[in-house]
């Protein structure tokens, strides 16, 4: 990782200043593991500029022969001290102890996601592209003591200082997950700010008494903390970690066993299935992600699943009332046919799986019968591009004589999507591009099974008995859509995110509730691409002339 750091500022062609230097501040005292793991956690940091460890050490004895390892491929600056020392004070000595731009605390103890400092040296700079020269949303300003002495990076004008919500605990001793109740304020600890050198010394800033010496709470006493911006537990969860040297006990923090589902909760959730959150050999990290992978399972596993209003607008969810979802004809729109239906043992096993699978497998419950579901990041931003350029190249509407070449994110979303579903790839036809840039252009109310008894594709094909529908690009809210209109339910297309529904009941027989269309995008400029992935009841052959009447349906 460090080389990588340095390549990627050597790519930069503009000198050291394509991201602001980063110094990490970790005070320690008689914890030697768990000041290895926290370390192992900063060099797997998704970082592109340049990162530096400061650690101030107050134990009996120096531990700085155990980081001879760590020091191959971090910068670290070991500062051992002869006698015991506040946690105030060390934290200040720290900040003292560098000439980096921006400065980000990081307790010896403490679990982030990989790219927690990527995403609050973000939070400072406003979201904007860094450049050499300046930034549009920050200052930049002459300085002789940083350590490019031409530019110094001194943040935006409303963020100087940025802080995580501390949304969620890990009791270590009770192996125990807790959530803080919805309405309370967000509530920050010292070990999550990230703050500009340049604004904390033109504000003569420093660390005071810690909170259970004051006995007022962690930083209250400081009025710099009022200057604090926070990212939102929803924007970057935080498993903050209370081991039984914890000096923040949590006592007065008003945890929760049972908190209803929330866009933090889902956040926490979805970082800890998709990898966000380091894997380490070490026991302290893997046993507290472990454990918390488990109790956030149990508690996504409460009925009212999206009942809140914000987790439904961030997602891009409507929902409809009883009296204003429409109704479907069964005999007059799907006459009943057993000619139409699927083979039920497979059909049964897409039907369990989006019913009962884990959120990470399956995502959120819309509807729980017929089981639709939305699975808000079912492909990273990374794949989402590359499937996106591929469907602007139509890569996925030119056949070859070995039939389809997909690439690589293309194959990883076909197993994935079969996991996903139950079943095994061979049932998963080709893949299938949308891509919609008229305000006019739309899709009918339809359904994806096969409603034609005369239909060559149910002897040879065999039926549909699920779909995927995963989006490749993000619409202003109530714009392109995919709406079940029966079901009561509308997305709006967000990068990533995928629908999964079952066009069968358990017994084969077709689904007409399962109709859905998709909503004209209504203005210029926008732009809806998707892909679909339809699940056949029987393995597909290989023939390529075979497979020639998928594509005349």
């Amino acid at each position: 990782m460090f080389f990588l750091r340095a390549l990627l500022l050597a790519a930069g062609a503009v000198g050291f200043s394509t991201w602001p230097s980063v110094s990490v501040q970790m005070v320690t005292y008689k914890r030697g593991p768990l000041l290895l793991e926290a370390l192992a956690q900063v060099e797997q940091q998704e970082y592109p500029g340049d990162l530096e460890v400061v650690i101030v050490d107050d134990s009996p004895e120096s531990q700085e022969e155990q980081l001879d390892a760590l020091k191959e491929s971090l910068a670290i600056r070991y500062i051992f001290l002869p006698e015991r020392m506040s946690i105030g004070a060390k934290r200040n000595l720290a900040t003292r102890s560098t000439d980096a731009e921006v400065i980000c605390i990081w307790d010896d103890d403490d679990v982030f996601t990989m790219d927690r400092i990527r995403k609050q040296v973000e939070h400072l700079r406003g979201g904007d592209t860094w450049c050499g020269i300046r930034i549009i949303s920050g200052r930049w300003q002459k300085s002789e003591t940083a350590v490019n002495p031409l530019i110094a990076f001194t943040g935006r004008a409303d963020v100087n200082c940025s802080g995580i919500e501390v949304a969620s605990f890990y009791s270590v001793p009770d192996q125990e997950l807790t959530v803080r109740p919805l309405g309370l304020p967000p509530i920050v600890f010292e070990n999550t700010l990230c703050f500009t050198r340049t604004w904390w010394e033109s504000g003569h800033f420093g660390f005071g008494e810690a909170w259970e010496v004051s006995g007022q709470g962690e930083g209250t006493l400081e009025p710099w903390w009022e200057q604090v911006k926070t990212l939102s537990g929803a924007e970057e969860p935080f498993l903050y970690i209370y081991l039984p040297s914890s000096a923040s006990g949590g006592t007065a923090l008003n945890k929760n066993r049972q908190p209803p589902p929330c866009s933090k909760l889902f956040a926490l959730a979805s970082a800890l299935s998709h990898g966000r959150f380091p894997e380490l050999p070490g026991p302290h990290v893997s046993s507290a992600l472990s454990c918390a992978r488990a109790e956030v399972q149990e508690l996504l596993s409460i009925p009212k699943f999206l009942d809140e209003p914000s987790v439904i607008a961030a997602a891009g969810i409507q929902r409809r009332s009883v009296a204003e979802r429409q109704r479907v004809q069964l005999t007059a729109d799907f006459p009943s046919d057993p000619a139409l239906a699927a083979r039920s043992s497979v059909a049964r096993r897409v039907w369990s799986t989006l019913e009962s699978a884990p959120l990470a497998t399956s995502g959120w419950l819309l509807v729980d019968r017929p089981p639709l579901r939305l699975h808000p990041s079912f492909l990273t931003a990374e794949e989402a591009a590359e499937l996106q350029a591929a469907v602007r190249l139509d890569a996925f509407g030119v056949r070859d004589r070995g039939g389809f070449a997909p690439t690589a994110a293309a194959e990883r979303l076909r197993y994935r999507a079969a996991e996903a579903l139950g079943v095994e790839v061979s049932h998963l036809e080709p893949l299938r591009a949308v891509r919609y840039g008229r305000p006019e252009q739309c899709f009918e109310p339809h359904v994806d099974w096969i409603a034609d008894p005369s239909d060559e594709q149910l002897l040879e094909l065999g039926q549909r008995v699920a779909s995927l529908l995963v989006f490749l690009s993000t619409l202003p809210e109530g714009r392109g859509q995919t709406d079940f209109p029966a079901l009561g339910v509308s997305v709006t297309p967000q990068t990533g995110a995928a629908l999964l529904w079952p066009n069968m009941d358990m017994n084969g027989q077709p689904l007409p509730e399962m109709i859905h269309e998709a909503k004209p995008l209504e203005e210029e400029g926008l732009e809806k691409i998707a892909l679909n992935v339809w699940v056949r009841d029987r393995p597909l052959p290989t023939d390529p002339a075979i497979l020639e009447t998928l594509f005349q349906s």
